[in-house]
């Protein structure tokens, strides 16, 4: 009994589509690193604030666009009380304007008066181009839900995400964040 060239050479075909696949996929899930604590299913319907981000990037004011994408991508889950902290005036025309922890800090003791259920905070872990030949965009971030008449972290999670050469940092932190935030257990989603 003889195999013809024909088989054999589409058996080699379909096994190197294979091999080819799994080195392709490999690849592209290699790019983006993720760890989520799995927490309680948590209430949209209860009050939400998003507190600053601390930055650790080179970037200057980037927790705030990371705020407001986040905000999005919180509504979009269905959490529609949601509110940005807002900082006082005279805060502004300090120095706490520039220290992210005493922003962050002082955002929670507000949203403690003022009877928020949930606060998320974070960091802007990092937020850069990588100098290379492609310059691919590269956002790392961590973000925590705090319960706060329990004070406890009840659900948290930290990503790392690079994209393309022809991406854009936004879109790779839209992409890291809606990854992200689909992982936070909502009531009735």
């Amino acid at each position: 009994m003889f195999i013809s060239n024909k088989k054999i050479m589409g058996f080699v075909n379909t096994k190197l589509r294979f091999f080819v696949f799994i080195i392709l996929f490999n690849s592209l899930t290699a790019c983006s690193v993720i760890d989520i604590q799995k927490g309680p299913s948590l209430s949209p319907s209860e009050r939400w604030m998003i507190l600053p981000f601390q930055n650790y990037s080179q970037t200057p004011r980037v927790g705030e666009q990371v705020e407001e994408m986040l905000a999005t991508f919180l509504r979009i889950r269905g959490i529609t009380n949601i509110e940005m902290y807002q900082q006082s005036d005279a805060d502004k025309r300090g120095w706490l304007e520039f220290d992210d922890r005493t922003r962050q800090e002082k955002a929670l003791v507000s949203a403690i008066k003022d009877d928020v259920s949930y606060v998320v905070a974070g960091s802007v872990d990092e937020w850069q181009y990588k100098l290379g030949v492609g310059s691919e965009p590269v956002v790392g971030l961590t973000i925590r839900v705090i319960e706060i008449p329990s004070g406890k972290v009840v659900w948290s999670a930290s990503g790392a995400r690079s994209g393309w050469s022809t991406g854009s940092l936004s879109g790779t932190a839209q992409k890291l964040l809606r990854e992200l935030t689909s992982r936070i257990e909502i009531t009735g989603t």
